[in-house]
């Protein structure tokens, strides 16, 4: 009887912790509220921010030819994500109050002045970027900034001037749920744990 109360004790432990470990990984992010600001050389900032209803949504294992737009009076800008690169999809977890995402596989289709440049819109040197979490309401708030550059010949009389272009996405998710299974699993490791130890006691 010990050893049955001592592999319950131990399976019930194991499926809390399962059920409540962290990091928890996300499922879908949905974006409500976006902003970019770019700066081409001396140039700038060019800023562009808008609300977006419904929310453009971030589904984390697939690639979409298009998450979100942005657009001001000087340009115009798609988000969206692709493994041509070898980049995989996008990922995250939160943990607490924090944010962890791999967004490597997310490009940024910019029109400026009647051109269009495509280029990787995640920073090669940042393979996970963290932003603010909130439990409650489970909302978001996630920022990065990235250097690329922009051909501007027809401007500036050269092939290329760098260029920074700053990203913020806020909104909310949802994340993976725990699969029904563990769950019934748990409870009815639970409730024959108990059945168990009012036999003992009416016995």
């Amino acid at each position: 009887m010990n050893k049955l109360k001592a592999l319950l004790a131990s399976a019930a432990f194991l499926v809390t912790t399962s059920a409540s470990a962290a990091p928890v990984a996300i499922d879908t992010m949905f974006v409500d509220n976006a902003s970019a600001s770019l700066s081409i050389g001396s140039l700038g900032p060019y800023t562009a921010s808008t609300g977006i209803n419904p929310p453009a949504e971030i589904t984390m294992g697939s690639f979409q030819s298009s998450i979100l737009n942005l657009s001001s009076g000087d340009f115009s800008f798609n988000i969206y994500s692709t493994g041509i690169n070898g980049a995989s999809a996008p990922s995250g977890t939160v943990d607490g109050s924090t944010i962890t995402v791999d967004f490597s596989s997310l490009m940024g289709s910019l029109t400026y002045s009647g051109n269009t440049y495509d280029f990787g819109l995640w920073p090669f040197t940042t393979p996970l970027d963290s932003g603010t979490y909130v439990p409650v309401d489970s909302t978001f708030d996630l920022g990065w900034s990235n250097n690329i550059s922009i051909d501007v010949s027809t401007f500036f009389g050269s092939t290329s001037v760098p260029a920074t272009l700053d990203v913020n996405l806020q909104g909310y998710l949802t994340t993976v749920p725990v699969p029904a299974a563990l769950w019934l699993f748990g409870s009815g490791l639970i409730a024959l744990f108990g059945f168990s130890h009012r036999k003992k006691y009416s016995l």
